[in-house]
Formats: C-alpha cells, sequence, structure tokens
C-alpha cells in the first residue's frame, strides 16, 4: 500500500507524462533532493517506480496500477477502440 506522499510522488510523476527527473519532484513535493531521492530508491524497490543513474524516474505498472490507471502502451498506437479494419482503412489512406 502505498503512502500519501508516495500518491503524490506518483501523481507529480504522471503530470508531467509518466517519467521525470528527481529535482522535478522535489520541487514539486517542496522537500531537499537528497529526501526525495531515498523516498524514491524505497519506492523503486516496491516496484512503484523506475529508476536510473541518470536521475530519471518513470512510473512503472505497479505505480500506474496505485494511481487507479492502467499503463501506457509500450509502443504508440494510432487506433480508435471499437473501430473496424473498413474505417480503420479508410482513415489510413485518408491522410
Amino acid at each position: 500500500m502505498a503512502t500519501p506522499d508516495e500518491r503524490k510522488i506518483l501523481k507529480i510523476i504522471e503530470e508531467e507524462g509518466g517519467q521525470t527527473y528527481e529535482v522535478t519532484v522535489s520541487k514539486g513535493m517542496g522537500l531537499r533532493p537528497d529526501y526525495i531521492k531515498s523516498i524514491l530508491k524505497s519506492m523503486g524497490a516496491r516496484d512503484y517506480v523506475n529508476v536510473f543513474l541518470s536521475g530519471r524516474v518513470e512510473i512503472a505498472d505497479k505505480g500506474w496500477m496505485v494511481l487507479g490507471r492502467t499503463p501506457p502502451p509500450l509502443y504508440g498506437t494510432d487506433s480508435i477502440p471499437n473501430e473496424t479494419p473498413e474505417e480503420r482503412f479508410k482513415r489510413y489512406i485518408s491522410r
């Protein structure tokens, strides 16, 4: 179970598009960067976020579930839900 501060951190990262840097999270929370770094490390150990050596942080699948959202697809899809193959083809040739 994520703490309220962890949920707030996840929301800050979500507002930045699902990935950001530790400094941005620190400014959004109003806390020192070293303290945020330790929180993010513990969140990474519980698979809520992926923390990289460069300082970049992204929300992991388990973190998206904490926010009540589904993880974004790995690769961009431009399909519309409930779209028939014929409609998709018409949309494709109309570009």
